[in-house]
C-alpha cells in the first residue's frame, strides 16, 4: 500500500494492489454491480445507481456512508470494459474532490490482479479519523468485501 503523506490533513491519496480470486470478465463485472455494494462494503448504508450526467459517463452513483453520522456522495462512473473503471466526484455533503479507479490486468488461472486508486479532499476541515476511515482504515474491508462480491457473483450470475 503507498499513501501520499505530503498533504494536509484534510486531503488523503491512497492507492493499493491486491489480486482477487476471479477471471478479469468476472471481476469487472462483480465491481460494477453497485447496487450490492451495500451487501458487501463496510460503511456503505445505501446506493442509489442515477442516470449519467456527463458523456461518456456509464451512470452516476449516489453513495450513503456511515462514519461517524451518515453521508453521501455522488460520483460519476466511467468504463472501459474489462479493464478500468474510474470515477470522480459530481456532488457532496463530505468531500469537494473524490476521484479514483480499478484497473484489471488479468494474471491467468482464475486470477486478476487489481489496483484501487482514491484521491480526496474534504469539503471542510475533518478529522484525522474520519480522512483515515475513508481513505485509508476501511480498505481491508474493501477489498474483503470485494473479493466476497466477486465470490457470490461468479456463483450466482
Amino acid at each position: 500500500m503507498t499513501l501520499d503523506k505530503k498533504r494536509r490533513q484534510s486531503v488523503s491519496a491512497v492507492t493499493i494492489e491486491n489480486i482477487f480470486d476471479g477471471n478479469i470478465e468476472q471481476v469487472f463485472e462483480a465491481c460494477r454491480q453497485y447496487l450490492d455494494y451495500p451487501k458487501f462494503l463496510p460503511g456503505v448504508a445505501g446506493i442509489e445507481v442515477l442516470k449519467a450526467k456527463e458523456p461518456k459517463s456509464v451512470c452516476q452513483v449516489r453513495y450513503e456512508v456511515r462514519l461517524i453520522k451518515v453521508f453521501h456522495y455522488t460520483l460519476n462512473m466511467f468504463e472501459e470494459k474489462p479493464s478500468k473503471i474510474w470515477w470522480h466526484l459530481d456532488e457532496s455533503n463530505l468531500m469537494k474532490k473524490s476521484s479514483g479507479s480499478w484497473e484489471f490486468s488479468d494474471l491467468g488461472k482464475g486470477k486478476t490482479k487489481a489496483v484501487y486508486s482514491l484521491d480526496v479532499a474534504f469539503s471542510m476541515f475533518a478529522p484525522q479519523k474520519i480522512v483515515d476511515q475513508v481513505a485509508k482504515a476501511n480498505l481491508p474491508g474493501l477489498m474483503k468485501g470485494m473479493q466476497a462480491l466477486i465470490d457470490h457473483h461468479r456463483h450466482h450470475g
